[in-house]
């Protein structure tokens, strides 16, 4: 079996530039078994407007009306964003869709984004700001439990204006083995999100293997692949380097949700 692409995003993400049919086409192109449409979802954004809300049974019958032709496999997925304000929240809103697989992650912190909003770094050295990130993921992911796959758990690297542009697992060692003990009790898949290491403000954040290598010491057997692609090139991106990777720190299997159940492919 071939790897998934377990993490993109089509016309139903707004800051998406890709629409599913040549997401499909792109991902069949590459080689891909298939491929993983997760949508963002985010209630109550810093700016409390309703942009990173999208109608579930919309994106879903836009699924079911391309697989016929699409020659690869196509599941249907969400991306959850998570914040403890708003956790009563989300399951209202994922009611009547069913999905294959849901993957959480934290954009926002303390109602503030990272992105946009760079003053979230102001006043904070690189340990403060993301070990605050850390402990927002804990909270969360301890309190809505409905998901599959953690996303991009360095994500708040991506856009520090630090020069140490990783979390290393020495320096959080506390908190990482809190959420990684609770990902691998649960079940729930660590994932390797390519679009986190890419060069960003002059430089290219990296992936600490110390802490995939915990995650597998504490239990965890489930490290999921994707791309976060916003844009057709980046579908796949760098799937051979980090799959090699992934293999490095001890596992033998990429994995996937179908049907809210795991799906592992072997890294050969």
């Amino acid at each position: 079996m071939k790897f998934f692409d377990s993490h993109t995003h089509s016309e139903f993400s707004p800051d998406s530039r890709m629409k599913m049919s040549d997401a499909v086409e792109q991902a069949r192109i590459k080689g891909l078994g298939g491929i993983i449409f997760t949508d963002h979802m985010d209630i109550d954004t810093p700016t409390d407007d309703d942009t990173f809300i999208f109608d579930p049974i919309e994106q879903q019958s836009a699924i079911d009306n391309i697989r016929e032709k699409a020659g690869i496999d196509i599941l249907k997925g969400i991306e959850i964003g998570l914040q403890p304000h708003a956790l009563t929240k989300v399951s209202p809103y994922l009611k009547g869709a069913t999905f294959d697989q849901i993957i959480a992650s934290i954009h926002f912190v303390d109602k503030v984004d990272p992105y946009h909003q760079r003053e979230y770094y102001e006043g904070k050295d690189e340990i403060q700001a993301y070990g605050r990130y850390l402990q927002n993921i804990y909270e969360c992911i301890t309190k809505y439990a409905d998901f599959d796959i953690l996303g991009h758990y360095d994500y708040i690297v991506r856009y520090a204006p630090y020069k140490k542009k990783v979390i290393l697992y020495e320096d959080f060692s506390e908190i990482i083995d809190q959420i990684l003990i609770f990902l691998a009790k649960e079940g729930k898949a660590l994932e390797v999100n390519s679009n986190t290491y890419r060069d960003k403000y002059g430089k290219a954040p990296y992936l600490d293997q110390a802490i995939l290598k915990r995650y597998k010491e504490l239990g965890g057997e489930s490290v999921s692949m994707g791309s976060d692609a916003h844009d057709l090139y980046r579908i796949g991106e760098k799937f051979p380097e980090f799959s090699e990777l992934i293999k490095s720190c001890g596992f033998k299997y990429v994995t996937h949700f179908k049907g809210r159940e795991k799906v592992f492919v072997k890294i050969d």
